[in-house]
């Protein structure tokens, strides 16, 4: 998901004024290769992290409580299922009650 949004040229000018440019620079020109493996492979953990919230359940819970903590109100969460967890489940696992 992150090389086929940050690879389109608006996305990419925006993670580079945000200071990703160099970080991101292996994943842009392997993309611009035509290697979409090496793509996704060089793809630096600090930017998943900073851009998607990942891990287990509770682990996203977590996360997602310290935006909250920090300010934000509503929480639109935008669920990838896995081979082991449906979006239903995911749903249920996530919501606050699920502590």
């Amino acid at each position: 998901m992150i090389a086929a949004y940050m690879t389109v040229p608006v996305y990419r000018a925006f993670h580079e004024w945000l200071g990703r440019g160099e970080a991101l620079r292996p994943m842009n020109d392997a993309w611009a290769a035509g290697d979409r493996k090496k793509a996704l492979e060089v793809i630096p953990d600090e930017v998943v992290d900073d851009l998607i919230v990942h891990g287990s359940p509770s682990e996203c819970r977590a996360r997602v409580r310290e935006y909250v903590s920090n300010g934000l109100t509503t929480p639109v969460l935008a669920i990838v299922p896995t081979k082991n967890l449906s979006t239903a489940d995911a749903v249920k696992a996530l919501a606050p009650s699920a502590d």
